[in-house]
């Protein structure tokens, strides 16, 4: 009998094995999904396209070496206009119907159909990027989707903005997190809380613009106002001081900066929508969060040319934003701002940089893509849209091919800059050399012999200093080993005999 029960177990954990695996988020494969549902919940889904109620479904997850089955997951539509679109997005809640339930970690995930994008790149390509350039990482992979084993198309997976995410990237999930879409902009109206839980939010479903997605109970936004208080008073000293301790300006400023160097203008700059606003109780300091960022490299629905518009005036001058304006008005945090644009643009979405990882999503995801006639359904987007999008242009909503737009948008923001705020170096100063760049294993830096040793250091763009070296007397290279090192842009210090060198280079 325990021999029979021993084998049962292993059979089960071969047929169902949803604790140990960790394949949900797989980059470097198009995994598929398969949502069983009943064909009267599949018809109430596609019709009544405003609601949130989430159906009972099968949920089926097949990695390439083997496929996990849940029973009784919820199902719904996701999303803005995609709700309109005929590819619609879909939420997949696994707790919906088992209290408490998750699959690989977490309680739901999104399938993306990216309705608008010929390339069907755009969104998973920026959530790289702002991983790349040492943001906390939103998973991403491609899926194909199945619902009652029809085709539904190749979709984006990710990972929902949640509890379990908060935990994952900062280690506690305790603080209040905030989902602000249009018309969000931040702007102080009194102390009455419920004056914010008013605004409702222009997204097709309503609701409420800054909506509590955690702590629901105690709906205590108590520290959404305090913060919006803050932003009401002078940009002056005692603002840099109290506005410091509220946020992290740093992740604040960088945030600011890749929605504008990748063209996300549908953001809270320029669109006053689409962003996160998390109380971190570790540090009591807000972070923030751009989501829903498939309007990039190139898409538009403003009727403006987003490759040229100016890194140092993205605003919509015609609506307030106090964030950005009150920080932008201070030098220091200005100056950091500009840091980071030009070390996004000179690094992260550099040609030589970006062009392989887009070449390499192409390639991934062609097969699939090529199958998918949902893609074709909205804008009439033809096989030849999809390969050409990432080169040409293909419509009025993408005037530029994803290429083309990251050229001209890298170029812009250098001539934009001006050149003293971006300096790495000063005259006089030691001479560093840094190849490869990027990298991978490790980098070799090269500089001019002497005839004392060198101390260097590797910094992250937070400032926390993760590597420490020497470099030996009469050497002109040093090989530093860069592989424990995750993806990023990372700033290497060099002190040579009174002189500094502070340069910065790539880990992909």
């Amino acid at each position: 009998m325990k021999k029979l029960l021993l084998a049962f177990v292993v059979f089960a954990l071969q047929v169902n094995p949803l604790s140990c695996q960790n394949t949900l988020f797989d980059e470097s494969r198009v995994s598929s999904v398969y949502i069983g549902i009943s064909p009267d919940s599949l018809a109430v889904i596609m019709s009544d396209v405003l609601s949130d109620h989430y159906f009972k479904s099968q949920f089926v997850y097949d990695y390439g070496t083997g496929r996990d089955t849940l029973q009784d997951v919820g199902s719904r539509l996701r999303g803005n206009t995609s709700r309109f679109s005929q590819k619609k997005s879909f939420k997949i809640s696994f707790n919906e119907y088992v209290s408490g339930r998750k699959y690989q970690g977490v309680k739901k995930i999104n399938l993306n159909g990216q309705h608008n994008d010929p390339t069907l790149i755009r969104e998973k390509l920026f959530y790289d990027t702002w991983k790349k350039s040492g943001m906390v990482e939103r998973r991403t992979s491609f899926v194909r989707v199945y619902i009652n084993n029809s085709y539904y198309g190749l979709y984006t997976n990710l990972e929902e903005f949640d509890k379990e995410w908060l935990d994952r990237v900062y280690s506690e999930n305790a603080g209040n997190l905030y989902k602000c879409t249009y018309p969000a902009d931040l702007a102080y109206l009194g102390p009455d809380q419920q004056v914010y839980k008013n605004i409702i939010s222009g997204s097709s479903t309503g609701g409420r613009a800054y909506d509590l997605q955690t702590n629901n109970t105690a709906d205590d936004y108590s520290d959404f106002v305090q913060l919006l208080s803050t932003l009401d008073q002078p940009a002056d000293a005692q603002f840099v001081v109290q506005i410091s301790a509220l946020i992290d300006v740093d992740e604040f400023l960088k945030a600011f900066a890749l929605d504008v160097a990748t063209g996300n203008w549908d953001d809270y700059l320029y669109n006053e929508n689409n962003f996160f606003l998390y109380h971190n109780q570790d540090t009591g300091k807000f972070e923030f969060l751009s989501y829903d960022t498939d309007n990039t490299f190139g898409v538009d629905w403003m009727g403006q040319d987003w490759a040229t518009r100016n890194c140092l005036d993205w605003l919509n001058h015609g609506q307030p934003r106090s964030l950005a304006v009150k920080l932008l008005a201070i030098p220091a945090f200005q100056d950091k701002y500009r840091s980071y644009l030009d070390t996004i643009a000179r690094y992260i979405i550099l040609p030589d940089s970006i062009f392989p990882r887009i070449d390499a999503l192409k390639e991934l995801i062609t097969p699939a893509a090529i199958e998918d006639t949902y893609r074709t359904l909205d804008w009439g987007y033809t096989l030849d849209d999809f390969y050409n999008g990432f080169t040409q242009t293909i419509d009025g909503h993408t005037p530029y091919g994803i290429k083309p737009f990251l050229s001209k948008r890298q170029q812009t923001i250098l001539q934009q800059l001006p050149a003293a705020s971006v300096s790495e170096s000063k005259p006089g100063d030691f001479r560093l050399t840094i190849y490869p760049n990027p990298a991978s294993a490790q980098i070799t830096l090269n500089g001019s012999p002497s005839s004392h040793e060198r101390q260097g250091s590797i910094m992250d763009m937070t400032g926390q200093k993760l590597i420490v070296f020497e470099w030996k007397k009469n050497k002109a290279e040093v090989i530093v080993p860069i592989a424990r090192l995750a993806p990023g842009v990372y700033t290497i210090i060099i002190n040579s005999e009174g002189l500094i060198s502070n340069s910065r280079f790539i880990r992909k």
